[in-house]
């Protein structure tokens, strides 16, 4: 059940270029949070600019705390970012579906700040591997705290890791694995579940969609699958690769 809860601000640190990591005290959340559910966050003070909370992934939750990892893309999350320690921020969660318990050896696929639910899911399972795609080496988080799982990197310039992408990094293992989790941009998750469904693997992804509410009542972050509309940010944002159709996000618009 979410919650909406006053988080004071524990710890806070640079990752990656524009990029912090921050942790909320926030025991009602973080009790409850699963991988790959998010939380909606503002500034404690009410506010008209910016005037909607921003959808957080949650990248991990432990001793009645909540990890999150903000990407600035708009002011709405330089505000976030630009916050402090001992600050307070308002949060709303854990909000979402999560990702299913997985089935044998996990592989996790990240594109970008969608590496944030699946530092999550590798703290989870034991059995995972990260593949971690970047465009270049200012923008990949520090990653030398992270002992649950081992990592692959890629960049697309070759300034650190390998230069390709994370799914040209997941092609090459692929048969190691029996379950797939992914999260990133639209174009790699629908390679990703093309590459899967070939295999016969199990694969689950994490949509980002942008989110007025985070709780289905505006219907602004809905999507077409085969079992009809669903709204990413209640009957998400993680699906099953399958049941997306693809083919209706690769039309919509940018922007």
């Amino acid at each position: 059940m979410p919650v909406d809860v006053l988080g004071k601000i524990t710890d806070k640190r640079i990752i990656a270029r524009d990029t912090v990591r921050i942790v909320i005290d926030a025991p009602s959340v973080a009790e409850n949070a699963k991988p790959g559910q998010f939380v909606m966050v503002s500034q404690s003070l009410p506010t008209f600019d910016p005037f909607l909370r921003r959808p957080i992934a949650i990248s991990g939750a432990e001793w009645g705390r909540i990890e999150l990892i903000v990407r600035v893309v708009g002011w709405g999350t330089a505000v976030l970012a630009n916050s402090e320690e001992g600050d307070q921020l308002r949060v709303l969660g854990p909000l979402g579906i999560g990702f299913p318990p997985p089935a044998g050896h996990l592989a996790l696929v990240a594109g970008g700040i969608g590496i944030a639910p699946l530092l999550f899911a590798g703290r989870n399972w034991a059995k995972s591997r990260l593949f971690y795609g970047e465009t270049t080496a200012d923008w990949i988080c520090d990653l030398s705290r992270e002992k649950s799982c081992e990592f692959d990197i890629a960049t697309d310039d070759g300034s650190v890791g390998e230069k390709c992408n994370a799914v040209e990094l997941l092609k090459k293992k692929i048969d190691q694995f029996e379950h797939v989790f992914a999260c990133g941009p639209e174009p790699m998750l629908h390679a990703i579940a093309k590459l899967c469904k070939r295999k016969k693997i199990p694969c689950a992804v994490s949509l980002e969609e942008r989110m007025a509410c985070g709780v289905g009542a505006c219907q602004g972050c809905t999507i077409k699958t085969k079992s009809g509309y669903r709204r990413v940010c209640k009957d998400g944002p993680v699906f099953d690769a399958n049941e997306i159709i693809w083919e209706e996000l690769d039309e919509r618009p940018c922007g």
